[in-house]
């Protein structure tokens, strides 16, 4: 047990602090492996496909439930679970005589052997490793399932929570606290978007016991044993003192029910609609009408005031089917210029539903290109886009290239939206989701600062609007 006001850091997710309980959570216990079969590879084969089936439908049960954001990462993971190349290779080592729940782990493992060194992709590789283990209790007629009380307030203490494990999250649950995990972890994902406090990679918390009062402390990337709400780190609180804002701040949604919530809020429209996010378990490139029908009824749920669109926009951590990216020579690279140059009919049908959707609104809609490079791509889009329909026309700003050269968009566009997570990426040459690479990727990094100052000068001597949606704009100050 802990002595009361000890410290553990870790990685704060969330912005208001929380007091209670400690509920220790055990780690379920994995099933034996690897094993052999008897020797009927067929039915090994029968009972693995059967067991990805069952697996598959209750993630999309679990999809149902979730929060659009915990139901896009559910979709992505019933996506991998039903990799053909997967399967493939698990039947590959059925054959070599191993069992269907052993080959179905020794193919996860070859597959996350190919994706090691991203923290961002080893991540997904955990998750899958996990829906493995539940694929074997399926195929053994077991079940794996971690024990979270239903009443009550509690801090939830574990290593790591999987998809599964996080779905089971009750009322109950009011703060988490992990000992390894990161920002891109499963867990930070989901207490982010239910507004749960956590702080994830919190090392030493395996100290905690069930029973003590924590206080949980996202701010200050902390965890206070016995500590109360008077310790925690505030926020800054800001106050109007006009009707009209300073600075316009947007909402940024990717799905009809973000749409709706935004509404309830002082945004003064959209900022960012993310529209891939709304096909991410597309097979198929949607038709016009389907897309005019989804882009109209968020469209009027929106919060009044301008609608900023971003056109598909795939990349390895949020795959769309119809836009494989595994068609580019370098899948980090692949959204780069993809609109113009790979899927150029795909871009032009997406922006006629969206003009359709713009006349059976009357919304005010402004789109936008993502992973611009040049100022050629950028008038290329922009012909583009005023061909089809009445949109005010920019591009994401995110790319080097362009970031130097915005005075020669004078003219050719109407605004441009400066996305810093992929910019500072760039810059650095780290991922932003890189829990070692925290202090240099951070909004305050002063390289960055200087860059979105002579951004911000170029815009307006170019007469460009100029806005920020990536993560340095969830930070009021």
């Amino acid at each position: 047990m802990a002595q009361p006001g000890t410290v553990f850091g870790g990685m704060g997710v969330g912005l208001k602090a929380v007091r209670a309980e400690v509920f220790k959570v055990k780690p379920s216990q994995p099933l034996s492996w690897p094993d052999r079969h008897s020797g009927d590879a067929d039915s090994e084969k029968q009972a693995l496909r059967s067991a990805i089936a069952t697996v598959a439908r209750s993630l999309t049960e679990l999809s149902e439930k979730e929060t659009p954001i915990g139901a896009d990462i559910f979709q992505a993971l019933k996506m991998l679970l039903e990799d053909v190349e997967l399967l493939k290779a698990a039947t590959q080592f059925i054959d070599q005589g191993w069992s269907a729940a052993t080959s179905f782990m020794m193919a996860v493992d070859q597959f996350g052997d190919l994706l090691a060194g991203d923290p961002v992709l080893e991540q997904r590789v955990l998750d899958l490793r996990d829906l493995a283990s539940k694929l074997a209790a399926e195929i053994h007629g077991t079940q794996l399932r971690i024990e979270i009380p239903t009443s009550g307030r509690f801090v939830l203490v574990g290593e790591d929570f999987s998809p599964t494990d996080t779905a089971l999250f009750t009322k109950a649950v009011v703060g988490v606290v992990t000992t390894k995990g990161g920002p891109t972890s499963h867990t930070a994902i989901i207490c982010r978007s239910r507004s749960i406090p956590a702080v994830v990679a919190c090392q030493g918390a395996e100290a905690l016991v069930d029973g003590e009062f924590v206080l949980v402390d996202p701010l200050g990337d902390r965890v206070v044993v016995d500590g109360d709400e008077s310790m925690a780190t505030k926020p800054l609180e800001f106050i109007a003192t006009s009707k009209e804002p300073i600075i316009p701040v947007r909402a940024n949604i990717g799905s009809l029910a973000e749409s709706v919530s935004a509404s309830s809020t002082a945004a003064n429209g959209v900022g960012l609609f993310r529209t891939e996010l709304l096909y991410l378990s597309s097979t198929q490139m949607p038709t016009v009408d389907s897309q005019a029908q989804s882009y109209s009824e968020i469209l009027r749920a929106a919060p009044a005031g301008p609608v900023v669109v971003r056109t598909f926009d795939a990349a390895i951590d949020k795959p769309v089917p119809f836009l494989p990216i595994d068609s580019f020579p370098n899948p980090d690279l692949a959204p780069a210029g993809y609109g113009l140059l790979r899927h150029r009919q795909i871009i032009l049908d997406q922006l006629k539903s969206l003009q359709i959707a713009r006349e059976q609104t009357g919304r005010e809609l402004w789109v936008m290109a993502p992973m611009i490079a040049t100022p050629q791509q950028a008038r290329e889009f922009a012909a583009m886009a005023r061909s089809v329909g009445e949109f005010r026309v920019g591009v994401m700003v995110e790319i080097p290239s362009l970031a130097g050269v915005i005075t020669e968009l004078s003219g050719d566009l109407d605004f441009i939206s400066v996305g810093t997570n992929d910019l500072s990426k760039y810059i650095f040459g780290e991922d932003r989701l890189n829990p070692a690479a925290q202090d240099l990727l951070s909004p305050w990094q002063p390289n960055l600062i200087h860059l979105l100052a002579k951004i911000a000068k170029d815009a307006r001597t170019a007469k460009l609007s100029a806005a920020v949606c990536g993560e340095s704009a969830s930070d009021p100050v």
